[in-house]
């Protein structure tokens, strides 16, 4: 008889996961020149640095971009720090939440940018679900009605979130294939 208890990691959360996608799909995924420049790629590293912000500033530094700001609380963790790229080369777990975003009208896909590249844009709908995520005048409608501590958490979550993605968007128009080359110089240093 298997006496373990269930033990979900955090991490692999699918509400948290697909709320993160949809984040950085909203704030990176057009260009100050209003040109669609996310592929499946350049998400997978974002979602690598958000999650892993220790990074940040040393891909940031590489690609002689200014240096972030980012609070030592979501740098100097253990998660944060490791080297673990697993996130980098799981196709699946991206492709499933890409699937669900789609399959709830939540995306819209451009091909006019790059003809050999699909990039990933948020429909009305999916910016109107971030938006709730980060949007105090939404969560407070939400709060009354929930008077919850888990829902004023979840808003603080989400503009922690943000303010990583934020420090990102000087990485938003490097292709990636340079992306990837900063992200193996910076393992290399570790």
């Amino acid at each position: 008889m298997n006496q373990t208890l269930p033990y979900l990691l955090l991490d692999d959360d699918f509400s948290l996961n697909y709320s993160l996608l949809a984040l950085i799909i909203y704030k990176l995924g057009i260009s100050s020149k209003k040109n669609a420049v996310l592929d499946f790629e350049k998400i997978q590293v974002f979602i690598y640095l958000t999650k892993n912000p220790s990074k940040i500033n040393e891909i940031l530094r590489l690609a002689g971009k200014k240096f972030a700001p980012i609070n030592s609380q979501y740098t100097y963790t253990i998660e944060s720090l490791s080297t673990n790229v697993d996130i980098l080369f799981d196709r699946s777990k991206l492709k499933a939440l890409i699937k669900e975003l789609a399959a709830r009208g939540m995306l819209a896909c451009d091909d006019k940018t790059d003809p050999n590249s699909i990039k990933y844009l948020l429909s009305p709908t999916g910016s109107s679900f971030v938006e709730s995520l980060i949007s105090p005048t939404l969560h407070d409608a939400v709060a009354h009605s929930q008077s919850t501590s888990a829902s004023q958490n979840s808003q603080n979550y989400f503009s922690s979130v943000q303010e990583l993605i934020d420090s990102l968007s000087a990485l938003q128009t490097q292709t990636t294939s340079k992306l990837y080359s900063f992200l193996n110089e910076a393992f290399k240093r570790n």
